[in-house]
């Protein structure tokens, strides 16, 4: 009975994780991933596995708190139905330095940022992240872009390892 209870209790973690990349039509400059589960939750494991990834939190905000805390400037704040949001400001040690050493114009890349949100009625969370090696097209420092390219393979992964 502990052993059937434990595997059902394993199975709906497992399951819980089932991210499916998406685009939404918001553009190739966003990486946008679709969860099932509480953004809390989510906001936990993946700060977890970014740690694990040797990325750095530097920061969490909350990107709406300015629009909450003016409700009289912005009146149709509601009209967002957003339950949650969070954005997580990461960072590399390693790709510091190697965008430093190679263009130091690209360090207004970092850090990157990664957003978790829930919309009202959704049981879905999102988790978006930018692509900032876009903005390195063209560059004629190609080891600056392979260091923001590798971060943000490292930033998939972190994400995709919580499948």
């Amino acid at each position: 009975m502990v052993r059937s209870l434990l595997l059902a209790v394993l199975m709906l973690v497992t399951f819980s994780f089932a991210w499916q990349p998406s685009t939404e039509g918001s553009g190739k400059g966003l990486v946008i991933y679709k969860v099932d589960g509480d953004p809390a939750d989510v906001m936990i494991a993946l700060k977890g596995n970014l740690e694990a990834a040797q990325i750095i939190l530097v920061s969490t905000t909350d990107p709406t708190a300015p629009l909450a805390n003016n409700k009289n400037l912005f009146p149709d704040y509601k009209k967002l139905k957003i339950d949650y949001m969070q954005n997580f400001l990461v960072t590399s040690m390693t790709t510091l330095y190697k965008i430093v050493t190679n263009d130091p114009n690209a360090i207004v890349i970092s850090p990157l940022v990664i957003t978790i949100y829930q919309l009202e009625g959704d049981n879905k969370t999102y988790i978006v992240r930018t692509k900032p090696s876009l903005l390195l097209d063209g560059t004629k420092y190609p080891e600056a872009k392979a260091a923001v390219e590798e971060l943000e393979d490292r930033i998939d992964k972190a994400i995709k390892s919580l499948m």
